[in-house]
């Protein structure tokens, strides 16, 4: 029953993580990355990928890696991809609108890429191992 309840609150993280990821990359977009209130909303983009890969991690290591709990993990991981690399194109093609700031649009969208190397990198690792 353990297992379940960790289960659950790993997909309830992992959720909450995407939805984070999804809700405050576009903020981070309108303010200088000197300013303070771009630092919170980076910390809060951060704990977003914190969550969603902390669900990952927690679900391969309680059920010792078994082939269904992979699968899974991959798909969470292919969710991942695909959340940020939207964060990362809406960063790069913000350049239209005149209130974003040319070097947070950079930033937040180096870090969609980063996360999307990152989520490659744990596929990789999830079938090789």
């Amino acid at each position: 029953m353990q297992y379940v309840l960790w289960t659950f609150l790993c997909l309830v993280a992992y959720c909450g993580g995407l939805v984070i990821l999804m809700r405050v990359t576009p903020h981070l977009l309108v303010h200088s990355f000197e300013d303070g209130i771009f630092m919170g909303w980076a910390v809060l983009d951060i704990l977003g990928a914190f969550l969603a890969f902390g669900a990952f991690t927690v679900t391969y290591g309680l059920f010792n890696a078994n082939i269904p709990i992979k699968i899974v993990n991959f798909l969470m991981l292919v969710g991942v991809i695909v959340v940020a690399v939207r964060s990362a194109l809406i960063s790069f093609r913000s350049a239209t609108q005149p209130k974003t700031v040319r070097v947070s649009r950079i930033l937040a969208g180096s870090y969609g890429i980063v996360l999307v190397l990152a989520a490659l990198y744990c596929i990789i690792l999830l079938f090789t191992a």
